[in-house]
């Protein structure tokens, strides 16, 4: 799972990931029922590992991001597409045997989003901008991530 508590509401995501010796692959889905325009987005990501030093301990990543993002306001619906990229790292804090693992690591992504444009919200260009780049259809986002292996 992955909740996550914001000033706007609450998020329940889930994703499952299959982390391979050169990359990943992983498939998520999230629900922000909190906000004004209930949310939703399925995301699909692929990417590279890298492993520096010949240590297994840490795990850097890479990726793209692809998806389509579904907004309900009142009886409107629709659904916009949705690409970007990620990077982030994993520290192994514990190995119970060979296969179950539990990890501790932090995520960056950058998503183009369609749904940010004026369809719901008005005028984009009171969106707060963003640390790396001042395009409104540009989401920036961080995470804390913990997951295990089985």
């Amino acid at each position: 799972g992955d909740p996550t508590l914001t000033d706007q509401g609450f998020q329940t995501g889930y994703e499952i990931e299959k982390v391979m010796h050169w990359g990943y692959a992983s498939a998520a889905f999230s629900i922000y029922d909190g906000l004004e325009v209930r949310y939703s987005d399925v995301v699909a990501t692929l990417g590279l590992n890298f492993n520096m030093f010949n240590n297994d301990v840490i795990r850097y990543y890479g990726g793209f991001r692809a998806g389509y993002i579904s907004r309900k306001h009142k009886n409107t619906k629709a659904t916009y597409p949705m690409f970007g990229s990620v990077i982030g790292f994993n520290i192994r804090l514990s190995r119970f045997n060979a296969i179950n693992k539990v990890y501790v690591g932090y995520r960056l992504w950058i998503d183009y989003r369609e749904d940010q444009k004026n369809k719901f919200y008005g005028n984009s260009e009171l969106y707060k901008r963003g640390i790396i780049t001042n395009n409104s259809l540009l989401q920036e986002n961080g995470g804390l991530v913990f997951s295990f292996s089985w």
